[in-house]
């Protein structure tokens, strides 16, 4: 096994019901002594539940990957309230500032919803606003769809075509995050997890620590691989948020 994902609702509060307190660094202490564990991937963080021990641990630790999925359906104050969503923008902001500080070459992935309750044009600028600052790699899009019996169908809220016009928005700025992260790849090594030969493309495939599985992109790798192998690749070339690259031979100079 040379990837491990560590999945939960909210895997911040990791130790909260058995042992009284947050425990994530330590369990992500414990999993990186495990034998044959190269890379240890974290889904799902809830921003409110950061402390400076956890953040230490995923900037020091060589097989946590810089690759954090941090879910936050928006950036509005009241809209946040109004989804019960612990914590603040401002508090957003602050912690994905402080993330990009500490934590060199991070991606970032999260959720988002347009069109809920409470979003107007100003709050969806502040949005796009928020989206501009922070750069985010990767980001789910969703328009608001109100289900029967909840609270929030209740509420006023944007008409459906407006709100998968503003999901549209969001995605399209937030792809052009994607297509500089992927460009400024381009003549780094990075280390590559092959999975399989796609005959279509000629190439292997494979993916870098940017690329959670099933839900990311991916590399397409030229060079003598495996499946299962995590090997050195040179980054040539990338194309709609796809990596290109070769295997880097260990007898090669820089």
């Amino acid at each position: 096994m040379k990837e491990l994902i560590v999945i939960a609702q909210d895997i911040t509060r990791y130790g909260t019901d058995r042992y009284g307190k947050r425990c994530l660094a330590e369990l992500c202490r414990r999993l990186s002594a495990i034998e044959g564990i190269e890379w240890i991937r974290l889904h799902y963080l809830y921003p409110d539940a950061f402390d400076d021990e956890l953040i230490d641990e995923i900037a020091g630790n060589s097989k946590i990957l810089k690759y954090l999925d941090i879910p936050i359906q928006h950036i509005n104050n009241d809209i946040l309230k109004r989804m019960n969503r612990r914590g603040t923008g401002d508090e957003i902001r602050s912690l994905f500032r402080r993330l990009r500080e500490r934590i060199p070459d991070l991606v970032l992935r999260t959720s988002l919803i347009t069109g809920l309750p409470g979003e107007g044009e100003d709050e969806f600028n502040e949005l796009c606003a928020f989206l501009r600052e922070a750069r985010i790699e990767r980001a789910w899009v969703f328009p608001f769809s109100p289900e029967e019996g909840t609270p929030a169908a209740k509420m006023p809220h944007a008409d459906a075509e407006t709100a998968a016009q503003r999901a549209e928005q969001i995605l399209e700025l937030q792809g052009s995050f994607l297509d500089a992260f992927a460009e400024r790849q381009t003549g780094r090594t990075l280390p590559i997890l092959i999975e399989r030969y796609d005959e279509a493309e000629a190439c292997w495939i494979g993916r870098s620590y940017a690329d959670s599985p099933e839900i990311d992109s991916f590399v397409c790798v030229d060079g003598d691989c495996r499946p299962g192998e995590i090997r050195p690749v040179r980054i040539t070339g990338a194309e709609n948020g796809i990596l290109y690259g070769t295997v880097r031979e260990e007898a090669e100079g820089c």
